[in-house]
């Protein structure tokens, strides 16, 4: 892994403007992008307009769209009319993946509820992402599966015993070590979480928080900071990824503003107020990891 060799950007925590976040790339040499919103619109409602824009642009600059970040399954497991709504999205997002040369599309698992590890409640997880490897059969697209602080994978291990049942050159791991310093009661992030998931890991998520010592009821355990500056160890990190010999891309998803982002964003990022003050932090938080990767 080098930099910026192995580094993409997710598009929204730049700009909502393709010609600045190409500028953007350009500056720090960054050849992938992550596409989540654009032009003020969630990746669900991105026009043909938009996708063959950023075809166009990826082909001149000489980037490439490493993955789609789709909402697919950030919604109850018991909902069966919001279940056919998202494998309808997920429909519609392979066929923009496929206008895009993107072999990634990031799917979810369901809205966390109580007892999060039942097994019964694993399975049916499994069963549905099956069904979306079904979708994509034979399109040459793989899914990764993001762990979520709001969803029912959060942790490595809850990750891992969803993914154990499916097949492992079609679907992997997202994974993002910060996400679970916002789930109650469970242990810091941990490079040993990277070897328990090294045979699923698809695609990393770079961001960092801190968790706070007092939270409101009404407000997340944890608030961001700029990499490297928060409890995600990230050199430790960085050092256990090229131990075992990890070669895909690390996406910076800053997910940190000097402007407080609302709580709803987070859930759901998208369009001008999550992207507004991206720019300059994203570019703090970059500069942050290329000194992490000069001394991991």
């Amino acid at each position: 892994m080098k930099f910026p060799q192995s580094i993409s950007v997710i598009s929204d925590e730049v700009a909502q403007e393709l010609s600045v976040i190409t500028d953007f790339l350009r500056e720090f040499k960054i050849t992938g992008l992550e596409l989540r919103s654009l032009n003020g619109r969630a990746f669900k409602d991105l026009t043909p307009a938009d996708v063959a824009s950023i075809a166009t642009t990826a082909q001149a600059e000489g980037w490439r769209v490493v993955g789609c970040a789709t909402p697919v399954f950030k919604c109850d497991l018991e909902d069966a009319t919001a279940i056919a709504a998202h494998r309808e999205i997920f429909k519609r997002s392979l066929e923009i993946a496929h206008t895009l040369n993107c072999n990634v599309l990031r799917v979810f698992t369901f809205l966390r509820t109580p007892n999060p590890t039942a097994s019964d409640k694993q399975r049916r997880v499994s069963e549905h992402l099956k069904g979306l490897l079904d979708l994509a059969s034979g399109t040459g697209i793989r899914l990764g599966v993001e762990n979520e602080h709001s969803c029912l994978a959060a942790t490595a291990a809850e990750t891992a015993a969803i993914l154990a049942p499916l097949p492992t050159d079609r679907i992997g791991a997202i994974w993002d070590p910060c996400n679970v310093l916002y789930v109650p009661g469970a242990a810091a992030p941990s490079p040993a979480d990277l070897r328990l998931l090294a045979s699923r890991l698809l695609h990393l998520h770079v961001k960092d928080a801190r968790r706070l010592a007092t939270p409101k009821p009404t407000e997340l355990i944890a608030a961001g900071t700029p990499v490297g500056l928060g409890q995600v160890d990230w050199r430790a990190h960085l050092e256990t990824l090229r131990a075992i010999g990890y070669d895909g891309y690390l996406s910076l998803e800053t997910h940190w503003r000097l402007d407080k982002i609302d709580d709803a964003l987070l859930h759901l990022p998208a369009g001008h107020a999550f992207s507004h003050g991206g720019e300059t932090a994203s570019r703090t938080c970059l500069h942050n990891l290329q000194s992490l990767f000069a001394t991991a």
